[in-house]
């Protein structure tokens, strides 16, 4: 069961070393997709949710503070979200980040919005109007290997959220993360979206504590012919395997003249 809280804050603009921005908003505090490889994790430990799982707890951000006034983000680049997916499942019920964004509205910023879900359509009015863009993420067609990991929309309708916005104009970004090594297809996803994409990331499967024991395990449970590849890279170190593909991914992109970004990481 979910436990909801909402909480009052006195601001929801955050300073981020996020490269090329400047801030970033989180409408919660955790996510109810519970994705079973998510980083932000993490964030139980200072917001008094530690004897709570991931994907079982979400804190409403109650902010009540007027945008206009606030020069430090005017005319700066603003990410929505790094710790939260801002459209997650209780969106649809408690508007906040539709909050947010109108609040975001009232000033002239440059604003990327990161999620996993479909919902984002029911603010293409505003988005567009902010001459927003969009980020919308996938790592694989398999709908039961996503099913396994997250609690989130069916890849079907994000490939058709990511159209619908760019039918309406508003820049689209098609982040092909995380890639799970051996398993997600970065060209497959790549070419089933070309036509309404402008600009392509990159991410890898980056595990730390402490959800990297339950990642291995889904592997190992579901995908037992690539455990030993996974005990390698995530277990012994072993880069090999990011460094070619990362020279992959440049290659293709440069060779279809795709905009793209790279963020490689390892723990």
């Amino acid at each position: 069961m979910l436990n909801i809280k909402e909480i009052p804050v006195g601001n929801v603009f955050s300073k981020t070393s996020f490269k090329g921005y400047s801030y970033v908003v989180n409408p919660y505090t955790g996510c109810a997709s519970g994705c079973l490889y998510c980083h932000a994790c993490f964030i139980k430990q200072f917001t008094n949710h530690e004897d709570e799982e991931w994907g079982e707890f979400i804190d409403i951000k109650r902010w009540d503070g007027v945008v206009r006034t606030n020069r430090a983000v005017q005319g700066r680049n603003i990410l929505m979200s790094t710790v939260t997916d801002p459209y997650n499942p209780v969106e649809k019920e408690y508007k906040n980040t539709r909050r947010i964004l109108e609040r975001l509205h009232e000033i002239s910023c440059n604003l990327t919005v990161c999620t996993r879900s479909d919902l984002v359509l029911r603010d293409i009015d505003i988005l567009k109007d902010m001459n927003a863009k969009v980020s919308i993420s996938i790592n694989s067609l398999n709908e039961n290997f996503v099913s396994g990991l997250e609690n989130s929309t069916p890849i079907a309708n994000r490939f058709e959220a990511l159209k619908k916005l760019h039918d309406e104009g508003i820049y689209t970004i098609l982040c092909v993360s995380p890639i799970f090594p051996y398993i997600t297809n970065f060209k497959e996803i790549t070419e089933k979206a070309k036509d309404y994409v402008d600009e392509y990331w990159f991410e890898n499967l980056n595990l730390r504590q402490p959800y990297k024991n339950k990642v291995l395990n889904f592997i190992r449970t579901c995908y037992p012919e690539y455990a030993a590849e996974y005990d390698k890279i995530y277990l012994n170190k072993d880069r090999e395997y990011w460094f070619f593909l990362k020279h992959e991914i440049m290659q293709y992109c440069k060779k279809n003249k795709l905009t793209y970004k790279m963020d490689f990481r390892h723990n």
